[in-house]
């Protein structure tokens, strides 16, 4: 006696009409997109251009990247650009492992989050320029006080999204899960990552943002070398054009992170959203 198996249930393929509707929606999206930089550089640099015109110490386009490309000659970009991104790698991977545990253990235990919720705030209100004197008072010139300062700007926001994230998840889901006989592992990692997916995205950005200008601010005050103590060096013999250059290094880092990496993560985890 035999007995008849259900047929597996394959996906069926978009029609074509829906296809071409969506790869056409993507197109739009993407050209849009490239309009929308574009139009924002140009408007940027129509900005400085004006102010150098008619300001009276604001360095031009042409003489900003020309002391940018006198900088690349001499080996100094490339150089001082390496140390600051060592010390700042370091720095906010310490800072991601430290604050994904913490941050961890406040969304799922009440004790914890009383214990460090204060805490937590008072760090979140301190700026990047209070870390950055802190740490240049307790370690002095050298590579611990750019890293540390990068480790303490960048941990208060990974541990705070982090926790909203965990304690966002649905507790009548994973408990589902559970009933059903599922697996804690596999409820991690098909309940509770994809919705603090988003959240961890995002506090990677801020982190990101606020760990680059306490590093920035460390090397400026406690440094000898890096970004932050070459726009300061330039600073200090007074020339704007050479300040300028490196201020333009720290603009196109952010929006060069935010755009090639950290949007095309975000868009990757969150794609279930959106399915």
């Amino acid at each position: 006696m035999t007995t008849a198996t259900a047929p597996e249930a394959t996906p069926r393929p978009l029609p074509a009409d829906r296809a071409a509707s969506l790869w056409s929606r993507r197109g739009r999206s993407a050209s849009s997109s490239v309009i929308a930089l574009a139009t924002s550089l140009l408007s940027m640099l129509a900005v400085w251009q004006l102010a150098a015109e008619y300001g009276h110490r604001v360095p031009s386009i042409g003489e900003t990247f020309g002391r940018l490309v006198g900088e690349a000659a001499g080996g100094h970009l490339s150089a001082n650009l390496a140390v600051s991104m060592n010390r700042f790698t370091l720095g906010l991977v310490a800072a991601l492992i430290v604050g994904t545990v913490v941050g961890v253990l406040m969304g799922l235990s009440r004790f914890v989050e009383y214990a460090l919720a204060d805490l937590t705030m008072a760090a979140l209100a301190a700026p990047a320029v209070i870390w950055a004197l802190l740490t240049t008072m307790w370690f002095g010139f050298g590579w611990l006080t750019p890293v540390t300062t990068v480790f303490l700007s960048a941990l208060p926001f990974v541990v705070v999204n982090i926790a909203k994230a965990v304690r966002a998840v649905p507790p009548d889901l994973v408990l589902m899960a559970r009933s059903f006989g599922v697996g804690r592992p596999q409820v991690l990692r098909h309940i509770v990552a994809p919705a603090v997916a988003g959240s961890t995205v995002a506090a990677v950005r801020f982190a990101i943002m606020s760990a680059w200008n306490g590093l920035l601010l460390a090397e400026w005050f406690g440094s000898t070398s890096g970004v932050g103590w070459r726009s300061r060096y330039w600073y200090d013999a007074n020339q704007l054009d050479g300040f300028l250059a490196w201020v333009v290094i720290f603009i196109v880092f952010l929006v060069l992170a935010d755009q090639i990496i950290l949007g095309p993560i975000e868009r990757f985890v969150t794609r279930w959203r959106t399915a």
